[in-house]
């Protein structure tokens, strides 16, 4: 944006790292779990609260069938568990932004 801040609110995604189970993950069939956090910058606290139900849409909602509502494209990669792990309220730690601060825990296996 030209050097500029974003206007809020916005989002800004964290990968946190996380685990492999068995051998290398690019292997096909083994598993991980990885973790992510989403914090949630706003003028206001109802702002950011109303983004991050958006965001906890985004990650957790199914359909009528049980699918996720919004799937993560992630080549040769099936994700197939997502978990909210951390969901902090509200924070305003100064009188001109709001915070808010989700963590997601993924699980994928790789597949060829």
């Amino acid at each position: 944006m030209d050097g500029r801040p974003a206007p809020a609110p916005y989002t800004v995604l964290y990968p946190l790292g996380g685990a492999v189970g068995g051998a290398p993950f690019a292997d096909a069939a083994e598993d991980a779990t990885l973790t992510y956090q989403v914090t949630v910058v706003a003028a206001r606290v109802d702002q950011a609260e109303w983004l991050a139900d958006r965001v906890r849409r985004a990650f957790l909602a199914r359909t009528p069938a049980g699918g996720w509502e919004s799937e993560l494209a992630v080549p040769r990669v099936a994700v197939w568990g997502r978990e909210l792990v951390v969901d902090e309220a509200g924070d305003s730690p100064t009188a001109d932004i709001a915070t808010y601060v989700q963590q997601y825990k993924l699980s994928a296996t790789a597949s060829a």
